[in-house]
């Protein structure tokens, strides 16, 4: 049973309960005292045995973690890149990601909205509107004023 850190922090709140706490982390029976140790233990502080719980932090910071991104979305940072990956294949991911989630196909853009659809993702707008054009997934008019989405495949 994973306690949640909540009960754990109301439980540490209360003065009785901590110094109850402590002695039982220094080796202490503290089952004698009823109502310290039954709080004790439904906080998952203390085991049923009156023994310290040292597994107890650990589980409750690892069940309060949230879930780790996967594929591009580990790239980001509350909906911001946090910079291209080095990697090739990451690269090339994120980088069609931003075409298909910033750029309507079969419409021309000129550069303000191109670098106003790039800035809501980073804040080097130079060097995205680079790698979406040097990757193939913008194609540049020659005069450079003006992109559209390249097509897919």
């Amino acid at each position: 049973m994973t306690v949640s850190w909540q009960k754990v922090f109301s439980t540490l709140a209360s003065e009785p309960l901590r110094d109850a706490y402590a002695r039982a982390i220094l080796g202490e029976d503290v089952s004698t005292r009823s109502r310290e140790f039954s709080k004790l233990v439904e906080s998952g502080l203390l085991l049923s045995d009156g023994s310290v719980n040292d597994g107890m932090f650990k589980d409750v910071l690892g069940s309060a973690a949230g879930a780790r991104p996967r594929g591009v979305d580990r790239f980001f940072h509350e909906g911001r890149l946090d910079g291209l990956p080095a990697g090739q294949v990451d690269r090339l991911a994120v980088l069609e990601h931003l075409a298909d989630r910033l750029f309507p196909l079969d419409q021309e853009l000129d550069e303000p909205v191109v670098n106003l659809l790039v800035a809501t993702v980073t804040g080097d707008i130079p060097t995205l509107r680079r790698a979406l054009v040097d990757f193939g997934f913008l194609v540049r008019n020659p005069d450079g004023t003006r992109y559209r989405r390249a097509p897919a495949g």
